[in-house]
């Protein structure tokens, strides 16, 4: 066994060192260097041909390495949301029963066809609506058949999305060691894509997550951008109207959890997490708003506001594990202090420092999480130390808000937002969901539960540090301790071979430089200056998102004499050093019914 597994690893690094040079999306010149690439298959992916009404009349694409902001002295590092490889190529690890194993090279997935997968895998059919199709490569011969079989479905199906993971971080040798588990247990024994890509351009996280609720692409789900438009407003896709609501009704298309709830009468336990509700939301769907039928699925955000699971139990449900009380003391700080040994008050986050997992998921034997010590395999060391939680910044949490109340204020709180960029957050929110699990007795019959879980803090890490950064590498080391520890939790609870599980990102991120970073504003007013005020609609001074989506007046532009494509024109004319292409709607859905 051990010189499989040895073989298996040799292997497997050899894949990595071949991809490293071949699928890592390669480092970016300033300026218009990309030639004569067209974007637009991807943009009508994301817009059509249900998001006619919620897409804007100008889709920006900017250069591969250009941020945009609406602050002059923005703070991020990295920016994602293009459709240019270092923002859409991502990793995709399938593991488990009726999985075969080898890397998948050569072949290009995206993320909507992780449902018809797991469909099939499932025995069931995927939501009419879905455009993916089933990566039959993948799957051993008795689940490549179209027709159902006599085959026993896995008694779990998991998927765990990697926010902002780009595809180079499994085949970077710089920071590839930081997912050792991952690479040679779950990439190396089941089917490994290396060069899994984003079918459309909208590399954000509503738009990738709903996609993989959905099995369909962002122009058949709806869901065509982080914030979309619905009259003459531009709310964010889901949890909005009101705010912090837990709204998912802006989602066109089942899940694969709705529609799977409805086929098994409500027996399978559906869980999603993240600590944005609109990647657990766009995954999870809508609960007991589906239909009168449907029940409230766990579905859950954790919420940095008061450092406890959130939800709205008129859609969705809270389980009593995860409701704070003085004998469950959940609360993270509480929680990390008492599984962890890290008081989160004065504990901050180093890169020598070593946490020791004492709680009850952790891994026997294998429990301390120890990372690169400020060092890259180079030998360029790096030194860094972040407070979990920053003096003065906000009143710790007095409360225990854990329901949507439309009658009271919702606690907006920041005292917990520096903990979600460190792994301690990641900690604390893993361990619920293993909790969930364990206490909700998921895969425990032989009616297949559902779960997906969302690792945000790997997406807050990248914006504020960059890509492949010290923090970063660094932080993958609990990404992958995490992983270990739920196939720990799973071979122990549900049984070796007893369930399927896949890992992927959402998209990926790119990083850009101070003389790299558009303010929007300024192409704002350049074209209300060119084309009248009041033209754009998604006025950002309003606080509407204004990015690559930009919605215009077209009554305005019509009785000024203006098209689309005249605006379009001006402002490739006159941004060519941030822009490289932009696409009207009147191309994106020219031919399309």
């Amino acid at each position: 066994m051990n010189t499989e597994r040895g073989v298996k690893k040799v292997f497997v690094l050899s894949v990595m060192l071949f991809l490293l040079f071949t699928v890592a999306p390669k480092a970016t010149q300033s300026g218009n260097s990309s030639g004569a690439r067209n974007f637009l298959p991807m943009v009508r992916s994301n817009c059509a041909p249900n998001g006619e009404d919620r897409s804007p009349e100008l889709y920006v694409v900017y250069q591969e390495d250009v941020l945009t902001s609406s602050k002059e002295d923005a703070a991020f590092a990295c920016s994602h949301g293009f459709p240019w490889e270092s923002d859409t190529l991502i990793p995709l690890i399938l593991y488990g029963k009726g999985i075969r194993e080898g890397a998948m090279l050569g072949k290009a997935p995206s993320l909507e066809n992780i449902t018809p997968t797991l469909a099939r895998l499932l025995s069931l059919d995927p939501p009419e609506e879905s455009n993916g199709s089933v990566l039959t490569e993948a799957l051993k011969p008795l689940w490549k058949k179209s027709k159902k079989t006599q085959v026993k479905a896995p008694k779990v199906a998991l998927v765990f999305t990697l926010d902002q993971c780009r595809a180079d971080y499994l085949t970077d040798p710089q920071i590839r060691d930081a997912m050792e588990f991952t690479l040679n247990v779950l990439a190396g024994e089941g089917a490994y894509y290396p060069e899994a890509r984003l079918s459309y351009s909208g590399s954000r996280t509503a738009v990738s997550h709903s996609v993989i609720g959905t099995g369909a692409t962002p122009g058949v789900n709806g869901i065509v951008g982080n914030n979309i438009k619905l009259g003459g407003d531009f709310p964010l896709a889901f949890n909005d109207d009101p705010r912090h609501s837990m709204n998912m009704f802006n989602l066109l298309t089942p899940t694969l959890a709705d529609v799977m709830d409805l086929k098994k009468n409500n027996d399978p336990i559906v869980i999603s997490m993240s600590p944005y509700a609109r990647a657990a939301l766009g995954m999870g769907g809508h609960g007991a708003s589906f239909s009168d039928e449907s029940d409230h699925d766990i579905i859950v955000q954790f919420l940095m506001d008061t450092g406890l699971p959130y939800t709205n139990d008129e859609h969705f449900s809270l389980p009593d594990c995860l409701r704070y009380s003085d004998s469950n003391q959940i609360r993270i700080d509480q929680w990390l202090a008492a599984n962890y040994g890290i008081d989160i008050h004065t504990v901050e986050w180093t890169e020598t420092i070593t946490v020791v997992d004492n709680g009850t998921y952790a891994v026997p034997g294998a429990n301390e999480i120890t990372g690169p010590q400020g060092c890259f395999p180079d030998g360029e060391t790096f030194t860094f130390n972040y407070p979990a939680v920053k003096d003065n910044t906000a009143d710790r949490p007095a409360g225990t808000y854990q329901l949507w109340d439309e009658n009271e204020n919702f606690p907006s709180n920041s005292y917990y937002g520096d903990t979600m960029y460190t792994p301690f957050y990641q900690l604390w929110a893993i361990d619920m969901m293993l909790r969930t699990m364990d206490k909700e007795s998921v895969g425990q019959d032989e009616i297949t539960d559902l779960v997906y879980y969302n690792f945000k803090c790997l997406d807050k890490v990248g914006h504020r540090y960059g890509v492949s950064s010290p923090e970063i590498y660094t932080y993958l080391y609990y990404v992958d301790y995490c992983l270990r520890k739920i196939k720990y939790w799973l071979d122990e609870n549900v049984g070796e071979g007893e369930y399927v599980m896949v890992v992927t990102s959402d998209h990926g991120a790119h990083n850009a430089s101070n003389e790299r970073i558009l303010y929007r504003p300024n192409l704002f007013n350049a074209i209300e200056g060119a084309f009248g005020e009041g033209v754009i609609l998604n006025d950002p001074a309003d606080g509407y998102a204004f990015d690559d989506m930009i919605y215009l007046d077209q009554d305005m532009l019509d009785n000024n004499g203006y098209t689309q494509k005249d605006v379009a024109l001006f402002v490739e004319k006159n941004f060519s050093d941030h822009v490289f292409k932009v696409y009207t709607k009147d191309e994106i859905f020219q031919g399309q019914e």
